[in-house]
């Protein structure tokens, strides 16, 4: 009788347990976010493979890092992914990370699955003010070209120079062709609002910069080389 007490007062204490804020919660996946886009940082430079990289990103008006795209599917695929980007700042540096989904799909001879590191040099006026906005269609509203993906394989030409975005990619998995063309970007109001603070939007912190959190210093040192 006594063990079944004891259950029973468990199970109400569980039951009656509080519950953290969505926006909490929001704030927690966002630092889990932070901390993998270090992560990804890391195994990007570290990686031979992406030796042009960093002169991309040392041009580059903002960057985007995904450390996890994931794309499934067999004939018709898709991928989804959280990310982040940061603006370049007067003295050299990056701005607080701002918050971004990303989804996308296309039709083709597709099968297996994939989880893509991302790494995104933003080249242009043009593709910051895009992030800004409240979608951005890649491909469409921003030119796109292809750094190093996989092994080193790419285009990796000055001409890509030219185009709003560049970007490499680290993939496991094997997944029959696809691209980021189409791909929509999205600014993530949820995890932006929880990490900085109501009514914060992408402007506040990529341009205006008005919106910091300690908590992304390691992530601003890692993307600078320090």
């Amino acid at each position: 009788m006594l063990r079944i007490l004891t259950a029973m007062i468990g199970m109400a204490m569980v039951a009656t347990a509080p519950v953290a804020p969505a926006s909490a919660q929001q704030a927690d996946a966002a630092q889990v976010l932070v901390d993998e886009a270090v992560a990804t940082v890391s195994e990007f430079t570290a990686d031979e493979h992406y030796d042009t990289i960093s002169d991309y990103v040392a041009r580059a008006k903002a960057v985007i890092v995904v450390p996890r795209l994931i794309k499934a599917g067999f004939i018709v695929g898709g991928e989804m992914g959280d990310g982040l980007a940061m603006s370049r700042t007067s003295d050299g540096g990056w701005s607080a990370p701002a918050f971004y989904t990303l989804a996308g799909g296309g039709i083709g001879l597709q099968a297996g699955a994939e989880s893509k590191q991302i790494i995104i040099a933003v080249m242009t006026e043009k593709g910051l003010n895009e992030l800004l906005s409240n979608q951005v269609e890649v491909g469409a509203n921003a030119s796109i070209a292809v750094g190093e993906v996989g092994g080193g394989v790419g285009a990796g030409s000055v001409g890509s120079l030219e185009a709003d975005m560049v970007a490499f990619s680290r993939s496991k998995g094997l997944f029959g062709g696809g691209s980021l063309d189409g791909t929509l970007i999205r600014p993530d109001v949820e995890k932006n609002t929880a990490y900085y603070g109501a009514g914060t939007d992408v402007k506040d912190i990529l341009i205006t910069r008005t919106a910091t959190n300690a908590r992304a210093n390691a992530l601003q040192s890692a993307l600078a080389g320090r």
